[in-house]
C-alpha cells in the first residue's frame, strides 16, 4: 500500500531512502514526497525529524553513517542546520493529518499515525481514511490497483 499510494521506494537510490532526506534534501527523496502537506505544517514535521535524528545520534554516537547524514543534511539545507542548531527538545511525530496529491486517485485525505516502540528504532507509519468517506474509496481503488500494478516510480507532482 505504501508503494500505491507514494511510489515504489526501490526506485530511489539507496542512499535517498532516509526519511530525513525528503524535507531537507534536493534529490529524488525530496521529488518524491512534494505531494504531501501535513496538517499540522511543514515545519513541524521536520522539527520532528530532526528531534528523531538526535535521539539517534545520543545513542549511537559512533554510527559513522548516521554522522555523515547530518553533515550532509547541516550543509545542504539551511533548514536542517537552523532546527539542528535550535530545537533542544524533542518534538517526536505521532500524528497528523495529511493531504497526499496522488496522481490517479487526486488529493486523499487521511489520518497519519506513527507509532514507536519504546526503547526500539521501530517506527510504524499508518495511514486510515474515515469509513465510508470518498478517501476510503480511493484508498481502496489503490489497494485493488496495487495487487496488480507494476512497480511505479515515486510521485514528483507538487502543490500549485
Amino acid at each position: 500500500m505504501w508503494s500505491a499510494l507514494h511510489g515504489d521506494p526501490a526506485v530511489l537510490p539507496a542512499a535517498e531512502r532516509s526519511l530525513a532526506r525528503a524535507p531537507f534534501g534536493s534529490g529524488a527523496a525530496r521529488a518524491a514526497t512534494l505531494h504531501i502537506r501535513p496538517e499540522r505544517g511543514q515545519d513541524t514535521f521536520e522539527a520532528s525529524i530532526v528531534a528523531d535524528l538526535k535521539d539517534a545520534v545520543s545513542r549511537y554516537p559512533a554510527d559513522g553513517r548516521l554522522q555523515r547524514l547530518v553533515r550532509e543534511l547541516r550543509a545542504e539545507s539551511e533548514v536542517f542546520a537552523h532546527h539542528w542548531a535550535t530545537r533542544t527538545t524533542a518534538a517526536q511525530h505521532t500524528s497528523d493529518r495529511k493531504t497526499i496529491r496522488h496522481p490517479e486517485a487526486g488529493d486523499i485525505h487521511l489520518d497519519c499515525d506513527v507509532l514507536v516502540v519504546p526503547g526500539a528504532d521501530l517506527r510504524r507509519v499508518t495511514y486510515t481514511a474515515a469509513t465510508g468517506s470518498s478517501d476510503a474509496g480511493k484508498v481502496d481503488l489503490l489497494r485493488v490497483g496495487a495487487r496488480t500494478a507494476a512497480p511505479r516510480p515515486c510521485p514528483a507532482a507538487s502543490w500549485p
